[in-house]
């Protein structure tokens, strides 16, 4: 069990789960009901089939139905708005991508204010994402991929990634800015599409998290150059860190968490915090979440808090940097 878990679990208890927090004016112990958790995209998708992992794992501990449904589109803000006009009671929840600290930058006219109108629960788990290329790419590490790039006329170099304003295309920005190169950048509509591409050869490189890309590096299929860690992942552990390979302080991965509507109590959010650590503590699911290519982060409500207010300055300051324009502008 990941350290970072310990502090507020010693403070909260397996007791956590019996903590009383009243529901509006019924002031009923929760949960007494059915608890439904929105999900911003399409089943099958790596947000869908974390929070259907958390939500395997809360159902035996509060002893009431979990409905995960999924209200896909607006890059998961059709979701988000409905959970944010909820009543703040806990029986309407949001599975948060990290995504969702970039929409701010990359589109207007949002139906909420992500920083007023949600009360973030807990970040329970995140996926480092990766530089990834063809097999038969000459370059054979991230110096010579970069000496490759600069070779050729400004954005001739073209990358794939799973979406514009995606945490992997920021991180592609990332890169540009860090090493002083242009590229073409070639979304697609999911990361499997992005990887297919680089595996048919349509492509040269794609930017994806490790839990889309790790079956298809340990087959072979594509190579891994370099992951965006401070340290190298165990998922990985033969590959470098960005840091190693001679471009330092890239760090960027897809991180998974839980929110509700502004304005819940205190209380129930640290118990729905605690429940979330006590599943992401079990070994059996951590094992689940790793052939996933996940891991527990076990970050409470403030310490998630501060860590999408970071996300959405950061993310806001890149985006006017690579140029991205909000949708509708």
């Amino acid at each position: 069990m990941p350290d970072v878990l310990m502090p507020r679990r010693a403070v909260l208890g397996a007791g956590a789960a019996l903590l009383v927090a009243t529901t509006g004016a019924s002031a009923q112990p929760w949960p007494n009901r059915t608890i439904q958790i929105l999900v911003g995209f399409g089943a099958g998708g790596v947000s869908d089939v974390a929070t259907r992992l958390l939500a395997e794992g809360l159902r035996p501990l509060i002893s009431q139905p979990i409905v995960i449904e999924n209200r896909a589109g607006a890059s998961g803000m059709i979701a988000a708005g409905v959970v944010a006009r909820s009543a703040p009671d806990g029986y309407m929840l949001l599975g948060v991508p990290g995504t969702i600290t970039i929409v701010p930058s990359v589109m207007s006219n949002l139906p909420i204010d992500v920083l007023r109108d949600l009360e973030p629960i807990t970040i329970y788990a995140t996926s480092p994402n990766v530089l990834v290329v063809r097999p038969d790419l000459p370059a054979r590490n991230l110096a010579e991929l970069l000496a490759a790039i600069r070779a050729k006329p400004p954005e001739d170099f073209a990358y794939a990634s799973s979406g514009l304003g995606t945490t992997v295309h920021l991180m592609a920005g990332m890169i540009e800015r860090a090493a002083g190169i242009r590229m073409r950048h070639i979304p697609f509509r999911s990361s499997a599409d992005s990887i297919r591409s680089v595996m048919a050869g349509e492509l040269p490189m794609v930017f994806s998290s490790v839990n889309s890309a790790l079956p298809f590096i340990q087959s072979g299929s594509v190579r891994a150059l370099a992951v965006a860690t401070e340290k190298r992942t165990t998922f990985l552990p033969d590959v470098p860190t960005f840091d190693e390979a001679g471009l330092p302080g890239i760090r960027s991965d897809t991180w998974f968490g839980l929110a509700g509507p502004a304005g819940m109590p205190r209380a129930l959010v640290e118990q729905i915090a605690a429940l979330c650590d006590k599943v992401m503590a079990d070994p059996e699911m951590q094992a689940r979440f790793s052939a996933l290519g996940a891991q527990p982060t076990g970050l409470g409500p403030d310490a998630a808090r501060a860590q999408i207010e970071r996300e959405v300055k950061a993310f806001a300051e890149l985006a006017a940097a690579m140029g991205i324009r909000r949708e509708g502008q």
